[in-house]
């Protein structure tokens, strides 16, 4: 059942644990997981420029903004294309010694924040005085399937404006499922982020995972010359990369764009090989966006995301991989 109080807040950061006053709010942000799995996934982006988001986000004003779209401004870990799922990392939430559990990794970029004077903006959902379930809000079985949604994830952002640069936190729980329903948020696979980060063996392209990471968006032309929709030459195009030496054949894989706009594909991507498809029904914006590549069972292959900067120039490849 989607959240009936998610959104985001903006925010000056002053401490990590401001108790509510006339002039603060408390955030709580969970750093433990209550299964017998205790473990979290991290991710840390460093640049998150380039995403639309930001460009949403910059507009709002500080204090509370419900967020009921279905999309951006709103996360989501699997469709927003924020974050690579694989470069997630497995932590513990509290261990003895130095860079070896979340809260090492956590505290220095809200320091970071603090002493830059930046702008936070906390996602989840609102509770009288503050805001919780800051981490992903889908991908839930037994008792936490009922928090389960699309486009209602948690997490922080940060826009240091001393040089305009963007950061971003996300966090999930270790049990949380990887591929999830389009409408619901609930699991369809069974694979959980414990499995799906576990070392990769070098006979494992999949990691595991069936078709994930074998096939990379290598590239898109976002903006071809002239006019849309009447552009001469070249069409709007992506380019997939199969990273694997064995052929793929790509009968029910789609490409879908930011407003779930879907391109069918169809034909065989050879071993090793790079090939470009074009998408007329997934038209992609040059205001920015996201592009996401799914499998024939509707599971997440790939996805990326880029800038209205990124768009300017007319008939040059965007390159992703």
């Amino acid at each position: 059942m989607p959240m009936k109080n998610y959104g985001v807040w903006v925010a000056h950061p002053t401490n990590y644990v401001a108790e509510k006053d006339d002039r603060h709010y408390r955030a709580a942000i969970n750093v433990k997981s209550s299964t017998s799995e205790s473990r979290l996934v991290y991710w840390f982006v460093q640049n998150l420029n380039n995403h639309p988001i930001t460009a949403a986000l910059g507009s709002l004003e500080p204090g509370w903004h419900p967020l009921t779209s279905g999309g951006l401004p709103a996360l989501d870990y699997i469709r927003g294309n924020l974050i690579d799922l694989k470069k997630g990392t497995l932590l513990r939430h509290n261990v003895p010694g130095e860079n070896n559990d979340i809260l090492d990794f956590v505290t220095p970029v809200l320091d970071r924040a603090i002493s830059r004077q930046g702008v936070v903006y906390l996602f989840g959902q609102q509770f009288p005085g503050g805001i919780h379930d800051v981490h992903m809000n889908q991908g839930n079985e037994g008792r936490f399937a009922k928090d389960n949604g699309v486009w209602q994830d948690g997490g922080l952002l940060i826009h240091f404006t001393d040089d305009n640069h963007w950061e971003g936190i996300f966090l999930a729980f270790g049990v949380q499922k990887v591929h999830t329903d389009d409408k619901t948020g609930d699991p369809i696979s069974n694979i959980d982020f414990v499995h799906f980060l576990r070392p990769i063996p070098s006979t494992d392209p999949t990691n595991g995972s069936g078709t994930e990471s074998t096939v990379y968006i290598r590239a898109a032309l976002l903006n071809p010359v002239g006019p849309d929709p009447d552009a001469p030459g070249e069409r709007e195009s992506v380019h997939l990369l199969n990273r694997t030496e064995t052929d793929i054949d790509l009968s029910r894989w789609t490409i879908v764009n930011h407003n779930q706009n879907v391109q069918k594909l169809s034909g065989v991507l050879r071993g090793g090989a790079s090939e470009k498809f074009m998408v007329p029904d997934c038209p992609l914006s040059n205001q920015g966006g996201t592009i996401s590549l799914l499998d024939g069972e509707g599971l997440k292959v790939d996805g990326v995301s880029y800038s209205k900067e990124q768009v300017k120039r007319e008939g040059v490849l965007v390159w992703f991989h």
